[in-house]
């Protein structure tokens, strides 16, 4: 009931200081490296898109009367667009500049809109586009600095 005695021995007493506190930690940077890694991904897979787009591939559905019309080649140059941002900004992530973690969650939330918003054009990836952009918010909002303070991944 008291303080540990021990080398190493803690009674579980103190404000969130334990080995509990750490793994919570280590999630949210093993989370902040994780969704710098799907910015890659998910940047080079909007970059695909819109180049399928661009070029007017058929595998788009076609859609008519849809309030966020836009031609199919100007949704694929701002997928194109937005795919580089998302991958720069992945990357910048996986090297830990600083202001990355903050410029990350705005272009997520960027991201997460235009999919919305392209949700006709191509539904099933809009729907995992627009879960991993919530992903990535997350871990980026939950890491409390610990990967920008110089600690390893």
């Amino acid at each position: 009931m008291g303080t540990g005695t021990g080398a190493g021995i803690s009674t579980g007493t103190g404000a969130g200081t334990g080995a509990h506190a750490e793994r919570k930690a280590a999630w949210a940077v093993g989370g902040s490296f994780f969704a710098g890694v799907l910015m890659l991904v998910a940047g080079a897979v909007d970059i695909l898109q819109g180049i399928a787009a661009v070029r007017g591939n058929a595998v788009f559905n076609a859609v008519t009367g849809y309030a966020y019309t836009f031609n199919l080649g100007a949704w694929g140059w701002i997928h194109i667009a937005l795919g580089i941002l998302i991958a720069l900004t992945g990357l910048a992530i996986l090297m830990r500049v600083p202001m990355a973690r903050y410029i990350g969650i705005g272009v997520a939330m960027i991201f997460l809109v235009a999919q919305f918003m392209y949700l006709p054009y191509a539904p099933i990836w809009a729907i995992v586009g627009m879960a991993l952009a919530a992903f990535v918010i997350w871990a980026l909002a939950t890491d409390r600095g610990a990967s920008w303070a110089g600690n390893r991944y």
